[in-house]
């Protein structure tokens, strides 16, 4: 009886190994037209193998895709014509010249108010931008807002006031132009890019400008070169609109740009 055990178990245990070759074996084994198909042993004991790597790319390719529609996937310029507003401080008025010959020539409507030392706690803490958001109808608005608060040390206590400013924009389509830096700032422009919708900051920080006496505004000239950097970058904002550069034969073209008084705050 012994003998018979000895004899079945040597069977058994050349079984095992035979088994054991052919799952952790990458050959082929059939005959003719006719394969063996393997179970996933070795990857269901290890968690490797052919199974795994195959899904591997997949998901790296979701991803891929995903990252790409979120950052570089270029989104579709509106062709409808705007009627645009532009609001801000001191550097508004000079903007607006040039913006004005954008619009004139792409087909918008083009108004700015022009607020002397205003900061975003002054326009948030009035009607003002309601007011003018529905006198013009606006369905598309640029905002020149920081300049007078690039001194403060803890630019985060401008937020609450940021915020209003973006509550009452609501949904229409905007572009915030960063301040023009004449010196480094505390964070003011990193504050209002991560407040703002993604694609909807331009950071003027670190562009070069030709300045006036008070070495602060930038001159008539290099406010439209301003202009020009901004609408350029427009296909790569949240929501471009018709930009193409107008030509220097467009001659004259209306500007309309309301001027309020300074106050501090």
């Amino acid at each position: 009886m012994k003998s018979h055990y000895t004899g079945l178990w040597l069977l058994l245990s050349l079984a095992l190994v035979l088994f054991l070759l052919i799952a952790f074996s990458d050959m082929e084994i059939g005959v003719g037209e006719w394969k063996l198909k393997k179970a996933p042993f070795r990857e269901a004991l290890f968690g490797t193998g052919k199974a795994e790597s195959d899904s591997v790319p997949d998901l790296l390719e979701t991803e891929g895709l995903y990252a790409e529609d979120i950052t570089d996937t270029p989104v579709a310029t509106d062709s409808l014509p705007k009627s645009i507003l532009l609001f801000g401080d001191s550097m508004t008025f000079n903007l607006a010249l040039r913006l004005a010959a954008y619009a004139a020539y792409n087909g918008h409507q083009m108004h700015a108010v022009n607020w002397d030392s205003s900061n975003t706690k002054i326009w948030a803490d009035c009607d003002t931008l309601l007011h003018y958001i529905k006198e013009y109808k606006a369905d598309y608005i640029f905002i020149s807002l920081g300049s007078n608060e690039i001194y403060y040390k803890k630019p985060e206590v401008r937020l609450p006031y940021v915020n209003r400013i973006l509550e009452m924009i609501d949904t229409i389509p905007y572009v915030w132009i960063g301040p023009p830096n004449w010196k480094e700032d505390s964070g003011i422009n990193d504050m209002l890019e991560r407040t703002c919708r993604r694609g909807s900051f331009f950071r003027s920080a670190g562009m070069e400008f030709e300045r006036k006496k008070d070495k602060i505004h930038p001159t008539r000239d290099a406010s439209a070169l301003w202009m020009d950097s901004i609408m350029k970058w427009m296909p790569k904002s949240s929501h471009p609109i018709l930009a193409e550069l107008p030509p220097d034969t467009l001659g004259k073209h209306p500007v309309n740009v309301i001027f309020l008084k300074a106050r501090h705050k």
